[in-house]
């Protein structure tokens, strides 16, 4: 496994793992990448001569469970599945011989390549052929005479200027969908985008007629032969299909509840229900289970997958991901103190320290995270999110946001550090308050590309007094 996988997953490295369930709070604080522990005053005199009302640590985090939905769409998009009063006429009877024993023939007519035809991505040709059918969905091959074209790979040396198509001069005399489809599937309509091939079963007539006229092709990569060929041009031609399984759907295995250890479950549950990540921020719908152990049957349950599968859970499929924090290969040094100024105020420095590195390590330390830096933080009072807004910042242009996603970020050199000062809302009554929060972090590595990455989650006690 690559190393670089080990160290950012979701909030923290996947690695194999082992343990109980534990509780989420109380983890002992570390100085394993972590500087300082408790802090504050105990009722001494703070700066400014009044009484301070904070005691702070800082916590480092085992372990970081994250669960949220997955889009459905990411293996077979279910708005590609055709349902069954969508299906062409003239493939309905062939998918049900097909699915009776099978489907053959030696001169299928227009119709029949048409309507394979629709399922195809016209600028493409690529072909979507899902169907489902009494309930059920199924995924269907065709052996059909398939014709094809491409620009060749090299540039044509010689030519004859009278059969050449130039796109860009010759584009608006197009009078024909068919053939502006054709064009555009074989060039290359930007410099990041790759030459295409044209696909399909039933050529329409406009592109009969242009390839008639025209040999070559000239776009803006320059000017090649148009190659064609037809597949599968000898009988027999035959349908296929298969049950679409869930697997297909989702691109990825899916375990059900049933099959899980209950403590397992449970522990999934736990992450469900957390309310840490959701909803944090705008747009954030992923929760997030900071967690001081794991169940042992978790990891025996991910050592049975190179990737990590999904989980259907009551119901509904889910992407949950735990990983294990290795703070000992991520070059930062984060520290915690209570105001010496303000009685309801504390600040968080993140620093880079390179001999805590994994190996070599060189700036610049690009620090990331959603909705602030440092962190986003909040505590809960009475069942209600409080946020420790950002009253002060340090070494780093703005705390907030400056990319369209949401994240804050800022790079640091080695010698560099961000310093945020977090206000504690007046109104929030004496207790012992857990503030959880996490960011990301990618240095250089000398002769290396590309950089390596990872993640800081901790856990912050705060008693206010």
């Amino acid at each position: 496994m690559d190393r670089r996988a080990l160290l950012f997953a979701a909030g923290a490295s996947l690695v194999p793992l082992s343990g109980c369930v534990g509780d989420d709070l109380g983890v002992a604080p570390s100085t394993n990448g972590t500087d300082g522990g408790p802090t504050g005053t105990d009722g001494g005199q703070s700066g400014d001569g009044s009484t301070a009302s904070l005691d702070v640590e800082l916590r480092t985090v085992p372990h970081v469970v994250t669960a949220y939905e997955p889009s459905p769409s990411r293996g077979v998009d279910p708005e590609h599945v055709v349902p069954e009063a969508e299906v062409p006429a003239a493939l309905r009877d062939p998918l049900d011989a097909t699915l009776d024993g099978g489907f053959e023939t030696d001169d299928p007519d227009n119709a029949l390549l048409s309507a394979v035809d629709e399922f195809r991505v016209y600028d493409r040709g690529e072909l979507k052929p899902y169907v489902e059918l009494d309930g059920t969905r199924y995924v269907f091959e065709h052996a059909m005479p398939t014709f094809t074209a491409k620009l060749a790979d090299e540039e044509a040396d010689e030519y004859d200027e009278d059969r050449v198509f130039r796109e860009s001069r010759e584009r608006d005399d197009i009078d024909s969908a068919a053939v502006e489809t054709f064009v555009d599937a074989l060039t290359a309509y930007g410099p990041n985008v790759a030459r295409g091939e044209y696909r399909r079963c039933d050529r329409p007539e406009a592109v009969a007629e242009f390839l008639d006229e025209y040999d070559y092709l000239e776009d803006g990569r320059g000017l090649s032969r148009i190659e064609t060929a037809v597949e599968n041009a000898e009988p027999p031609h035959a349908i296929t299909a298969r049950e679409l399984t869930e697997g297909d759907m989702w691109d990825r295995p899916v375990v059900d509840e049933s099959e899980l250890d209950g403590t397992v479950v449970t522990f999934f549950e736990r992450a469900l229900a957390s309310d840490h990540r959701k909803p944090a921020l705008p747009g954030d719908d992923r929760s997030q289970l900071f967690a001081a152990e794991v169940p042992d049957a978790y990891g025996d349950l991910a050592a049975g997958y190179d990737e990590p599968p999904y989980y259907r859970i009551d119901g509904t499929v889910y992407d949950v991901r735990v990983g294990e924090s290795m703070y000992d290969r991520v070059p930062v040094s984060v520290s915690v103190a209570a105001s010496e100024d303000a009685a309801r105020e504390f600040t968080l420095s993140v620093a880079p320290a390179p001999e805590r590195a994994d190996g070599e390590a060189e700036g610049p330390y690009t620090f990331t995270s959603r909705g602030a830096l440092p962190s986003a933080l909040w505590v809960f009072d009475d069942g209600k999110r409080r946020s420790l807004d950002i009253a002060e910042t340090e070494g780093i242009e703005g705390p907030r946001p400056r990319r369209s996603d949401g994240e804050a970020l800022e790079s640091l050199t080695a010698s560099d550090e961000m310093v945020a000062t977090y206000a504690v809302p007046e109104s929030l009554p004496a207790d012992t308050y857990v503030s959880r929060g996490t960011f990301r972090v990618s240095w250089g590595v000398p002769g290396q590309t590309p950089d390596e990455y990872g993640a800081y989650p901790f856990e912050l006690a705060i008693a206010v007094e």
